[in-house]
């Protein structure tokens, strides 16, 4: 898949699971992103572009409050997305990671 065959959501946006998978490039990798509907905080990163199918990595996002009674105060304190920037910036991360002859984490 090339950049040119989807439309990118702007960097400050923050996509939620209901907007469905949106697909970003990175350093000339494109990527699918999935955010998990019941599990706010929590997504899926798909490797389009990579040299292995159905390669890529997940990521989860937890909210600590200081106290239980913060806990308590605000037991469905509102998860706000990441903006696509950070969902770049993860992307990034992996992508360090990956051994270049083989294309995997660490081999």
């Amino acid at each position: 898949m090339r950049t040119e065959d989807h439309d990118e959501p702007a960097g400050d946006s923050r996509p939620t699971a209901d907007d469905g998978p949106f697909t970003v490039t990175v350093d000339g990798e494109v990527f699918r992103v999935r955010l998990r509907p019941d599990e706010p905080g929590a997504c899926d990163y798909d490797w389009e572009s990579g040299p292995n199918a159905g390669y890529g990595f997940s990521s989860f996002q937890h909210i600590a409050n200081s106290s239980i009674q913060d806990r308590a105060n605000a037991p469905s304190a509102a998860h706000q997305p990441n903006t696509v920037y950070e969902h770049r910036e993860s992307i990034r991360d992996f992508l360090r990671q990956i051994n270049p002859e083989t294309g995997y984490i660490g081999d």
